[in-house]
């Protein structure tokens, strides 16, 4: 299985309204969007045999579960991209926005993932809007440089 072809994550995520296409030049793009009530665990994105993310709204915190689901992959951050940390949903002026990469090496060749994830709350609701986008590409692994989360 090639796991850059969008068929496999396009049946793997529609049980959950993933959207899977191939991007020009090769690669993947998946996107999802959900309302998650508070406190309840949601996959957001799914690409088979690489990984899985998984979210958790809770008051003022934001779970991420990152699942690799092939041997010796690796996750890393982006600080740049986190918003407003340590205030809290109500006091920040747009939604949060958490970035991720995602490498691993398949087959003779490695795979890149950046991973975007955007949650805007309603507290009168209960509810956060997640939105979340993938973009996979085959890449140099000599190139890749990952920063450890936490």
């Amino acid at each position: 299985m090639n796991v850059l072809d969008p068929g496999p994550a396009a049946e793997a995520g529609a049980r959950h309204h993933q959207l899977a296409s191939g991007l020009p030049g090769g690669g993947l793009a998946l996107s999802c969007q959900k309302l998650v009530e508070d406190g309840a665990r949601v996959m957001l994105l799914l690409a088979p045999k690489l990984f899985r993310l998984d979210v958790r709204p809770r008051e003022d915190t934001l779970q991420v579960m990152t699942r690799s689901l092939r041997q010796g992959a690796r996750w890393g951050t982006s600080p740049e991209a986190a918003t407003d940390y340590g205030r809290k949903a109500d006091e920040t002026p747009e939604p949060a926005r958490a970035d991720f990469t995602f490498f691993a090496e398949v087959d003779d060749r490695a795979v890149l993932a950046r991973v975007m994830l955007f949650s805007t709350i309603d507290r009168d609701r209960g509810l956060t809007h997640f939105v979340a986008h993938a973009i996979l590409r085959e890449v140099d692994p000599s190139t890749v440089r990952l920063r450890s989360p936490g």
